[in-house]
């Protein structure tokens, strides 16, 4: 993607579904970069993330542990979702108000919703993302998982 944002992941299927291949991309050369010290990754039950390759990926290329919910607990994590996501939607909508698209084509109107998705993301707070998890305190319960 070549027109879009420069140091953002783009990854397309044509089902939209993440699989394993985009996962291991997005473990190497997405979130690799940022982890500083030993990290707990939390995700979903969801195979891609919890195969024994994403395990040695996360344990020996990152340096982390890889911290896989329970079966059925993504409900349970809907606080956690509207903390995080309340204040990212309230931001894309406000630039979504402010500016004004001449986007015609698919293309162009992707772009434009990219732009706004960033610039709403950065203006989400480390605060706000810690403050998150204060929400759902069953997660620090999870064996192996410790914040």
């Amino acid at each position: 993607f070549p027109d879009y944002p420069p140091e953002h992941f783009y990854a397309m299927k044509k089902k939209a579904w993440m699989n394993g291949i985009v996962w291991k991309y997005f473990l190497r050369d997405v979130l690799k970069p940022d982890i500083e010290n030993p990290s707990v990754l939390l995700v979903e039950n969801f195979d891609s993330h919890v195969s024994e390759e994403s395990e040695n990926i996360v344990g020996e290329e990152l340096g982390s542990e890889l911290c896989a919910l329970p079966p059925n607990s993504t409900s349970h994590c809907q606080p956690l979702d509207v903390s995080l996501m309340g204040p990212f939607k309230e931001h894309l909508r406000d630039f979504w108000v402010l500016t004004k698209s001449t986007a015609t084509t698919a293309k162009e109107k992707s772009l434009v919703m990219i732009n706004r998705a960033i610039k709403a993301w950065d203006m989400v707070t480390d605060d706000e993302v810690r403050a998150s998890f204060v929400k759902v305190p069953w997660i620090t319960r999870i064996p192996y998982c410790l914040f």
